[in-house]
Order: C-alpha cells, then sequence, then structure tokens
C-alpha cells in the first residue's frame, strides 16, 4: 500500500512552493469548471405586497429610444419569419462559428495545461527543479495534450451511443404508436423500463471510467504511450493497487466535496474582496466595452451599440469579479492533480521494488515514469 498521508502533506508543500503552478490551476478552473461560484435568485423575486405601479409614469428618454429600436429592427423580424428565413440561418451560422472557435480554444488550453501541471510536478519530483509558465506550456504543448483529449473522447463515448439508443426508442416508440402495433399504455411502460435499464447502465460505466481516467491521463503524460496503450497500462497499474487506488479514490472525493463546502462559506467572507474585484472588473470591462461601442457606432446608431458593448465587456467583467473563486478552484486543480501523480510514481516505485509480469506477455512492465524513461523513485 502506497503512504497516501505521506502523499497528501507533500502534494501540500508542493502547492506552496511552487507557484507556477498556480496559473495553470487557474487555467485548469477557468476551462474545466474547478472554480467553486453559486447562484443568484434574486433577479426572480416578486413582492406579493402592495404595489408602487404608476399609470402616468413615462420611461426615460433612454428606454424609449431602446423601446422604439426594437419595435423597429427586432420586432418585424418575428411578425414575417418567413421573410427573414436567410437572415436568422447566418446569425445560427455566426452564433455557431463563434461557439465552436471559443470551444476549441478551451479545450487546448484545458489540455495543455493539464498536461503540464503532471509533468512538471513529476520533474520537480525527479530533479527538485521548479521552471518557468513558458517552459512549463513547452512541457504541455506536446502530444500527450491531445492524447488526454482522446481519451476523454473515448470515455465520452457511452453517452454517445446512449443518445443514439434513445434516439432509436425514441423513433421506435413512434412507429410503434403509428401504426397501432400493441397498447400505448403497454408500449409506454416497456420504453420507461428500456430508458431506466440505459440510464443505469450509463452511469455505472461512466463512474468507472471516471475513477480509472486519472490513471489512463498520467500514463499517457508520463510514459509517452498511446491511448489505446495507456487504457491497457492504466488498468493493470488499477488492477494490481486497486486497495491503495479505492482508497485514494475516496480521499480525493472527500477533498472535492470539502473545497465545495469551503467555497460556500468563501463566498460570504469573500464579499468585501468581491467589491474590489467588482470596481476593478468595471475598470477592465470598461475597454473592451467602450472599444466595441465606438466600432458599432460607425456602422449602427441607436441602442444596437449599446448592447453590443455590453455583451463584450461582460465576460471581461466576470472574470475580474470572480477572480477569487477561480484561484481557489486553481488551488484545487493543483493539489488532487499533484496527488494524483505523486501516488502514480509511488505506485511505481513499488512495482519496481516488487515486478509483476504484465498480463498475457510475461514481461514486466517498463519503469517510463517521466518523459525521460528514468527510474521511478517513491514520493519524497
Amino acid at each position: 500500500m502506497i503512504d497516501i498521508g505521506k502523499i497528501l502533506k507533500r502534494a501540500w508543500h508542493i502547492l506552496w512552493s511552487y507557484k507556477v503552478l498556480w496559473i495553470f490551476g487557474v487555467l485548469l478552473a477557468l476551462t474545466a469548471g474547478g472554480a467553486g461560484g453559486g447562484g443568484g435568485s434574486g433577479s426572480g423575486f416578486h413582492y406579493g405586497g402592495s404595489s408602487n405601479y404608476n399609470p402616468n409614469y413615462q420611461p426615460g428618454p433612454f428606454w424609449t429610444s431602446v423601446n422604439n429600436w426594437f419595435q423597429q429592427n427586432i420586432y418585424p423580424f418575428f411578425t414575417a419569419l418567413d421573410q427573414h428565413i436567410t437572415t436568422f440561418i447566418w446569425i445560427g451560422v455566426g452564433l455557431l462559428f463563434a461557439i465552436l472557435v471559443v470551444a476549441a480554444i478551451l479545450t487546448f488550453i484545458r489540455y495543455v495545461s493539464e498536461a503540464a501541471v503532471i509533468r512538471m510536478v513529476d520533474d520537480h519530483e525527479k530533479s527538485g527543479a521548479k521552471v518557468g509558465f513558458k517552459q512549463g506550456w513547452r512541457m504541455g504543448w506536446t502530444r500527450a495534450a491531445f492524447r488526454l483529449w482522446l481519451i476523454d473522447l473515448v470515455i465520452s463515448l457511452p453517452v454517445i451511443v446512449f443518445l443514439l439508443l434513445m434516439g432509436l426508442l425514441g423513433l421506435g416508440i413512434y412507429l410503434s404508436v403509428k401504426n397501432g402495433m400493441g397498447s400505448t399504455i403497454g408500449i409506454a411502460v416497456s420504453a420507461i423500463g428500456c430508458m431506466v435499464l440505459f440510464v443505469s447502465i450509463v452511469i455505472i460505466v461512466m463512474i468507472f471510467l471516471a475513477l480509472l481516467r486519472p490513471f489512463f491521463a498520467r500514463t499517457a503524460v508520463l510514459e509517452n504511450i498511446g491511448v489505446s496503450a495507456a487504457f491497457r497500462r492504466g488498468w493493470q497499474v488499477v488492477r494490481r493497487n486497486w486497495k491503495s487506488a479505492a482508497l485514494l479514490w475516496l480521499v480525493v472525493a472527500g477533498i472535492w466535496i470539502g473545497s465545495w463546502l469551503a467555497t460556500i462559506i468563501l463566498l460570504i467572507m469573500l464579499i468585501p474582496v468581491f467589491l474590489v474585484t467588482g470596481v476593478l472588473g468595471l475598470v477592465v470591462a470598461a475597454i473592451p466595452g467602450l472599444a466595441a461601442f465606438g466600432i458599432t457606432s460607425l456602422l449602427s446608431s441607436g441602442p444596437l451599440a449599446w448592447i453590443v458593448a455590453v455583451i463584450v465587456a461582460l465576460p471581461f467583467f466576470l472574470l475580474v469579479l470572480l477572480s477569487p473563486l477561480f484561484l481557489i478552484g486553481g488551488w484545487v486543480q493543483v493539489y488532487t492533480s499533484s496527488v494524483w501523480t505523486l501516488a502514480y510514481r509511488e505506485m511505481m516505485a513499488l512495482e519496481q521494488l516488487a515486478p509483476v509480469p504484465a498480463a498475457g506477455t510475461g514481461e514486466t512492465p517498463s519503469p517510463a515514469v517521466g518523459s525521460s524513461g528514468d527510474k521511478a523513485s517513491p514520493t519524497s
């Protein structure tokens, strides 16, 4: 068994002594949903007491201008959809293209950052060296980052198969009802039973693959092997160290639960900090917002320029406003990733002390921890 207590202490030391990792952790929090946060519901609240409605109230000139602009430019689209179908198609294509571009950029940053954190921690354990951001980015910008994406793609295949099966099930139900094949109640009961069965299987498979994913990722990054080999090698590591792996899964789950609870408490404690970051966010967002307003004003007049300015400025404002939460999420990302990497290194070290033949080959597994293939050592 690996020494999990020792690993947790070592990961904590790395987190606070290797601060360049924080940058990659924040990038992971931004792109992989690692930052905790809460949603507000105040905007939908309506007071049930007396109303302050004034029938003689007249909106100001700005809101009158906004209303007139919508009446002239937006409302006609919805009253004559058939005449503007081409416009809606181009708008949809533009939005889809923008979403795909943003998703591609975020995906690239996420997997490069993940590979960088894994390799930087491993290299630090082997040599004690600490690299800067530029060198760390180079360590992540390798084929290993692409392999991490492929691993997640393969892991998501059960969900894709599930959606296809649900589509075929829905089509079968529609054809059965349309052709009068069997009673409607019987078809509905059968459909619900199949859906429950499919959902249960998919949930079990996804949980199982998600638990194995940290080992697949580290075999792909540290041993520099392909995706299929990473799946086989990762499964071998888990199978030989299943007790340590099971205990480690529980510990990491506890870390994530504790981080979410701590985030909820910090949301209240950090209110003064959010006031400061909110003001800074307004200052930062004003620059791209005013630039968008100026460019749009050259092409169109009226409230459209303000709407475009708000849309452009809002992401910058939220990024600065919620920066404390992203930093906390980055710490959690770095810490948990370090725990998995240190545990993997220690498992490899234990296997070298007591070699176990690879399944079906009779060969001992290669050390190959890290990109250079140096002999692994237990976590220090």
